[in-house]
């Protein structure tokens, strides 16, 4: 799968979303757990990204070898040797190995961002019910004193009703 940048600004904007809404809905034991699973993830980030860089020429070296074993691999089809290509293009194999590289370790950091998210909206969900429960009384008192629209009256509380039917 290569790198895809409206994939990657999606989920950058739902990761930071649901740390928006983390930060302003949790008591305080919800914001202790969901500092945990941010640490957690923070350290797993650090860790995936300094092995990245230290483990870097060995991959590509791995990515490579793969390559060129797949170049150097007996096909079926009979290529006569002058209208035949050569698949050994030793820097075309050695970027396509830079990309298989770099895109792995991108999705290896998307797959992180999604566990993440996942962790975190599974604790948002949990808290949900207490705010719900919170946020009732508010619903419904606004619910009461809104008369706009129900018994006749116009939806505009300044207007009367004489003053709507003129217009």
């Amino acid at each position: 799968m290569a790198f895809n940048i409206k994939d990657e600004i999606k989920r950058t904007f739902d990761l930071a979303s649901l740390k928006h809404q983390a930060a302003k809905d949790f008591t305080s034991q919800e914001w202790k757990s969901y500092q945990k699973i941010r640490q957690k993830y923070d350290d797993l980030r650090r860790f995936e990204q300094r092995t990245y860089e230290i483990e870097y020429k060995t991959r590509f070296e791995v990515a490579r070898k793969r390559l060129i074993n797949q170049a150097g691999a007996k096909t079926r089809d009979f290529k006569h040797r002058w209208f035949g290509n050569d698949q050994f293009d030793k820097s075309a194999l050695n970027k396509q190995a830079e990309r298989n590289v770099r895109n792995s370790h991108y999705q290896l950091m998307a797959g992180i961002d999604k566990q993440e998210a996942r962790e975190t909206s599974q604790l948002l969900d949990n808290c949900k019910k207490r705010t719900d429960l919170r946020e009732k009384p508010k619903r419904d008192f606004a619910r009461a004193a809104d008369r706009r629209g129900r018994d006749g009256l116009p939806k505009d509380r300044r207007q009367s009703p004489t003053r709507q039917q003129q217009r």
